[in-house]
């Protein structure tokens, strides 16, 4: 066991005194390989569906005021037994096979006891099926490596399979709920996302220009809308995970990603009061993975990363996925920000250039009283932690895990930092050849940070005191990090 292990159900409180010290216990643990004393089998591997609802035992005390359906989605099984090729690996946890849970806490008053109930369900059956059938995944995936027993004609079929067909969806990274824009889908009344009492429509997104609408109560997938079906214009194959619902008009706020000779970023808004969808800015620039974005009171606020595709994303139908399609990361290569007017039509109001980073996950987003703008994310260096995802390393098959992670200046690669940039409203000016830099006033490093961020969904689009991340990669499991 490290010497820096930390049992569960401590809380440790670290203070700025404590960085330098905390990061170097962060190096110790990689190289003793405190990775090996967590089950991570458990967690990744041959999932199974509880479709219940199943009475939990309850620990401690849930608040009455807690109660509700709370859900989350995410990568389920990771592996398909009995194909015509065998079992069936898939690479990367990013492609897993969705799986959705839903938690029903129910109480009997402010003073009562509170019950919880479990269910869950595979949003991807068919994807499975199809992957039983063929031996193969047929559709563009995240990071899915090629057989190479497949050979070159087997990849060159392939290309003819991948096409926007639900039989080959594969939607679960993040969870709407009663999402009031999506008229067309439901008659939902609320523009809330995440834990609410009543869910008159569940909608699961990624990052493709494709949403599943799900039963809430079953958790069946029902329908596939594209993001064309909103507007004739949003017909690129990309979008964002992390779409946004306004937190004061209920309007729903997501980007297309249109791929060819000349990519367009598209931004748009469908309303919440009408079901109109408006395209706020449409944006000439080079094809990159844009996981999530920022909104505020009166901005979205697009900050493209480095991770361009080659070829601008048309070579991604031969290589089959998004990691295979990148460029080489350029650190001399810019981040690129664009400020969009939300209420005026005035589509791009600035624009701006950092230093060549990489995020998959924004935190907030808020507008000062002089109208500069702050914006919150988890970034690292460059996209080496995509590889960190791999199972092969999650579950260190064949020491995978020993090898990465204690490839130590590799290894730092992969830990985040969460950084706070200020866009000052003097520099709002568009056409500029040199383009101004966000200045960046805080950063925090791991393990004083961490990613997959969440904050009071209250403060979205507003100044927030506190945030919520997970710690992982230094430790034997998951920490939960508050950070002020």
């Amino acid at each position: 066991m490290s010497s820096n292990y930390t049992p569960c159900g401590t809380t440790t409180r670290l203070t700025p005194a404590d960085e330098a010290e905390s990061l170097k216990a962060a190096y110790e643990n990689m190289a003793q390989e405190a990775f090996q004393e967590w089950p991570n089998e458990a967690g990744f591997d041959s999932l199974t569906e509880h479709r219940g609802p199943i009475k939990l035992k309850v620990r401690g005390m849930i608040p009455s005021w807690a109660a509700g359906s709370l859900y989350r989605t995410g990568p389920g099984q990771c592996k398909v037994e009995d194909t015509k090729s065998g079992t069936f690996h898939i690479s990367h946890w990013f492609d897993g096979l969705a799986h959705t849970h839903r938690f029903d806490i129910v109480s009997e008053g402010a003073n009562g006891p509170v019950e919880v109930y479990y269910s869950s369900r595979r949003q991807s059956d068919k994807a499975a099926a199809d992957i039983k059938a063929s031996g193969l995944l047929r559709s563009v995936s995240f990071a899915q490596i090629m057989d190479p027993c497949i050979g070159m004609f087997g990849k060159f079929i392939s290309i003819f399979t991948r096409r926007p067909d639900s039989t080959f969806y594969n939607i679960g990274v993040t969870v709407g709920a009663n999402l009031a824009s999506f008229k067309a889908l439901s008659k939902a009344a609320s523009g809330v996302q995440g834990h609410r009492t009543a869910n008159a429509s569940i909608v699961i997104g990624t990052d493709a220009a494709v949403m599943c609408e799900m039963e809430p109560r079953t958790m069946e997938p029902i329908a596939f809308p594209l993001q064309s079906k909103f507007h004739p214009d949003l017909k690129g194959p990309l979008g964002g995970a992390h779409g946004v619902t306004d937190p004061e008009t209920g309007d729903y706020i997501n980007y297309n990603l249109e791929l060819g000779k000349q990519p367009i970023f598209r931004i748009f808004r469908i309303s919440a009061a009408t079901g109109k969808t408006t395209i706020l800015a449409a944006i000439p620039h080079k094809a990159a993975l844009i996981h999530s974005f920022f909104t505020t009171k009166n901005y979205v606020v697009l900050c493209i990363p480095v991770a361009h595709y080659e070829l601008n994303g048309v070579n991604m139908l031969w290589t089959g996925n998004l990691r295979d399609t990148f460029k080489p990361f350029d650190p001399a290569e810019p981040c690129r920000w664009f400020v969009v007017d939300k209420h005026h039509g005035e589509g791009v109001v600035a624009e701006f250039a950092s230093l060549a980073r990489f995020f998959f996950y924004t935190v907030n987003a808020y507008e000062d009283d002089n109208g500069n703008i702050f914006c919150e994310m988890v970034d690292y260096p460059n996209r080496y932690v995509m590889d960190a995802y791999y199972y092969d390393v999650i579950l260190n098959r064949d020491n995978k895990a020993t090898e990465f992670w204690t490839h130590g200046q590799l290894a730092k690669k992969c830990f985040p930092r969460l950084t706070r940039f200020r866009l000052r409203k003097e520099e709002f000016v568009v056409g500029r050849v040199e383009l101004p830099a966000p200045e960046s006033v805080m950063e925090i490093s791991l393990p004083h940070a961490g990613d997959m961020p969440v904050i009071n969904p209250q403060y979205q689009g507003r100044k927030h005191q506190y945030g919520y991340f997970l710690r992982e990669h230094d430790l034997a499991g998951p920490l939960i990090t508050e950070q002020e």
